[in-house]
């Protein structure tokens, strides 16, 4: 096994996040492809690339022959190879190990008014079926939480799937649980299970306000037919009712009754994925989301600029919970001198061995994007604007994961959501800086529509989980 480990000292107890190294992956330009600690095991952005020359060859059909294969099937099977050998270099077995996976899928996007009123023409993916029937024959087990997303661009061209994980480490003794939900819990059509326990954490799929049914084979439609569940619509042929609001609240009040059979409650939420289709649903999504999450609120990244995989969706949501029975403990952490994240959130949540952070955006304390850190037309060329935001992403994780007693050495897993794919090589120049040794995983995407993320004159934003050692003996 190709591993190096990295040490650290907290609390007087020296732990080992260790970085998992396949000798069959190519090395990425930057990143670790996988990384274990505190009883998980992280992969980030596998792509069927050798990170050098695009697209692996067998990633697209025969073109003397080229409606032999689907496009998406061909590459999905490798994307999961490549998971499958990191996965096994940890010891686990893609068969049997992965916990939560998401899933980007390259996606088309409308005009930028009709993206911004939720018109989006329809189907915005390719097929999802090659990639579903390599899932179904080489993992086949149903118990992950899982989520897919449309984004505008991955790092590789050409490209349809990039995937993401944690997984099981196989060295815990721990093994993943099912939950038998209620009868009235609408069940997805697809192979995952909305709910998975592993140990005292419980996960939540990607949830939206969907029944999985909606207007399907149905002779009457409540405006625009579309799979949205009929409690979470509104009357379209009035001027009053908030889409963004129903939907959320109807989300919450679902997901709510998942997290009750799987033991757990919303107010033991350590982590929430929000993605929304436009950021001007972030204020009606947030109105809702403090009646969900009145007093110590999860620690929440929110994504704009997606593409959900179900029509009508405006909102998807994403749940880290902990068991009402485990003994694992959660904290607020808040440091002076970060930015806040934007709404009803805090910095981030310490629970267990790891630290989830919010919506990491390269805004300063009054909330907006600095100057030094913008783009400046006078000089364009003499500015990387992309180093600097992720300059300063760095530092509010470094301030951060001190304040929970760890290091940025200790980050495990990094998700960047990018304005456009050319922010990529300049927030690898300041991200090598910040993690010279032992670098986390990382997914990057770049997202669409008029406002892509929700600072305005932001490129970078990120999503961090950090391994904070255990000081107990």
């Amino acid at each position: 096994m190709d591993t190096a480990s990295q040490v650290s000292e907290a609390g007087g107890r020296a732990r080992t996040r260790t970085i998992i190294t396949p000798a069959t992956v190519p090395p990425a330009p930057g990143w670790s492809h996988g990384v274990r600690a505190g009883g998980w095991l992280f992969g980030g952005s596998m792509m069927a690339t050798d990170y050098e020359s695009g697209l692996l060859p067998g990633a697209r059909p025969d073109p003397h022959a080229p409606w032999l294969d689907e496009p998406l099937g061909l590459e999905s099977r490798l994307v999961l190879d490549t998971t499958g050998a990191v996965i096994a270099e940890a010891g686990g077995d893609l068969r049997s190990d992965l916990l939560r996976v998401w899933q980007w899928i390259t996606a088309s996007y409308p005009d930028d008014d009709s993206y911004a009123a939720s018109r989006s023409h329809w189907p915005a993916f390719p097929s999802g079926t090659p990639y579903a029937r390599n899932f179904a024959s080489m993992v086949g087990d149903r118990l992950r939480a899982s989520t897919g997303i449309g984004v505008r661009q991955l790092p590789v061209p050409d490209a349809m799937l990039a995937l993401d994980f944690i997984a099981v480490d196989p060295g815990t003794g721990d093994r993943k649980q099912g939950v038998t939900l209620p009868a009235d819990i609408p069940v997805p059509k697809t192979g995952y299970a909305p709910v998975v326990r592993y140990g005292d954490w419980v996960f939540l799929s990607g949830f939206g306000a969907t029944d999985f049914n909606g207007d399907w084979m149905a002779d009457r439609h409540m405006g625009e037919p579309s799979m949205i569940a009929p409690a979470a619509r509104v009357n379209p042929y009035i001027w009053v009712g908030s889409e963004i609001e129903a939907q959320t609240r109807y989300t919450l009040e679902v997901m709510a009754k998942m997290a009750e059979a799987a033991g757990a409650s919303l107010a033991n939420c350590v982590k929430a994925d929000v993605t929304l289709t436009h950021p001007s649903d972030f204020a009606g999504m947030d109105r809702v989301w403090r009646e969900f999450f009145p007093d110590e609120p999860p620690a929440r990244t929110v994504v704009t600029g997606s593409q959900l995989v179900i029509k009508g969706l405006r909102i998807e949501v994403a749940l880290v919970l902990l068991a009402g029975d485990g003994t694992t403990t959660r904290r607020t952490i808040e440091v002076e001198g970060v930015a806040r994240p934007y709404g009803h959130a805090p910095q981030a949540v310490h629970a267990g061995e790891f630290l989830f952070t919010s919506s990491l955006l390269p805004v300063d304390t009054g909330g907006g994007v600095p100057d030094r850190a913008r783009p400046d037309p006078r000089a364009p060329f003499s500015r990387d604007a992309s180093a600097r935001q992720t300059d300063l992403l760095a530092e509010q994780t470094a301030g951060l994961c001190e304040a929970a007693g760890t290091t940025l050495g200790e980050v495990c897993k990094v998700q960047a959501f990018l304005s456009d794919m050319a922010f990529m090589p300049g927030m690898l120049t300041s991200w090598r800086q910040a993690f010279p040794d032992s670098p986390p995983v990382l997914s990057s995407v770049a997202m669409g529509g008029p406002h892509p993320l929700p600072a305005p004159g932001a490129g970078v934003q990120w999503d961090v989980i950090a391994h904070v050692p255990s000081s107990g003996e």
